[in-house]
């Protein structure tokens, strides 16, 4: 049976409209159960949007699109960090794996396969610690000729792992204390990713809440990577400034979609240190230095 796909949504209606109807085109879908989590509305301004998603969603919980639909709606808003955290948890817990899917993530037609097909591959390798979806648009080797390739960074637009992967993650990060200031530490975190012990320290100090920063570091303090395809499964939508996390410029958009035509192989995923380059080259931007300045200030000076 393929993994549930889970999505988390909030007041994107036209967004969650978009993100179904691509995974409703999925070869796969009318064998996959989906599991739609509506967090509530964080103030009266966002309610009426909040309702419409809802009322779109109840009018599309009976589709014969994928074998089922379950919607599970908050009363209260929890915020996407606690939402994701809570909601893979527990539908994890049921089924051992889960494919989740962001409401601004528009799949390609063989996504689920890619997927499940990883899910299954990679299951018994305890060096993979999740399965990436959507690729940002690098130059890859003239003789690389593999279809998945391994990184330590990955995605949370379109993601999946396993059950005993997840409950790696201590949320609490409770060795902080130890990494704060350990240069080593910090440096090996942000090889091929940088910028993430900046995020992590944004984490603990309250300055963001995010549940993926936490989840990367759990996957690189127990040696975990990514499986990632050479062309993307994903291409998102988010960033037109309707969302929580999201800007309006970005170098992900317009990523090349996978057409679905070719037969690929998935289970031969290595690790090639000149990918790992190029692929964390992408995250770099010449304001880091700055940024990590302005933070620092902020946690240390100000928030002190």
């Amino acid at each position: 049976m393929p993994a549930p796909v889970i999505i988390f949504v909030y007041n994107r209606e036209e967004h969650v409209k978009k993100c179904l109807e691509a995974l409703g085109k999925n070869r796969l879908a009318n064998e996959t159960k989906i599991y739609i989590f509506s967090d509530g509305p964080k103030n009266e301004k966002d309610k009426a949007k909040v309702e419409s998603v809802r009322k779109y969603l109840n009018t599309i919980k009976n589709s014969k699109l994928f074998k089922s639909i379950s919607i599970i709606s908050s009363a209260e808003n929890k915020g996407l960090a606690n939402s994701v955290i809570e909601g893979v948890t527990k539908i994890i817990n049921k089924y051992g794996r889960v494919i989740v899917v962001e409401d601004d993530a528009i799949a390609s037609i063989n996504f689920l396969e890619y997927m499940n097909s990883c899910l299954d591959s990679y299951q018994q390798n305890k060096q993979i610690g999740a399965i990436g979806g959507f690729t940002i648009p690098i130059v890859f080797p003239d003789n690389f000729k593999n279809d998945v390739f391994l990184v330590n960074r990955g995605s949370s637009y379109a993601w999946a792992t396993w059950v005993d992967r997840w409950m790696k993650v201590d949320w609490e990060v409770k060795d902080y204390k130890y990494f704060k200031y350990n240069l080593f530490k910090r440096k090996a975190f942000d090889k091929y990713a940088s910028g993430r012990s900046a995020m992590l320290d944004n984490q603990m100090t309250g300055i963001i809440d995010s549940w993926a920063i936490r989840f990367s570091y759990a996957m690189h303090k127990n040696k975990l990577l990514w499986v990632m395809p050479k062309i993307s499964k994903i291409q998102t939508i988010g960033f037109d400034g309707s969302g929580t996390h999201c800007s309006t410029e970005t170098i992900y958009e317009n990523v090349k979609l996978d057409s679905g035509e070719r037969n690929l192989v998935y289970d031969n995923a290595s690790f090639d240190k000149r990918i790992a380059q190029e692929y964390g080259r992408h995250f770099k931007s010449p304001y880091d230095s700055l940024k990590k300045i302005y933070y620092f200030i902020k946690r240390e000076l100000l928030n002190s």
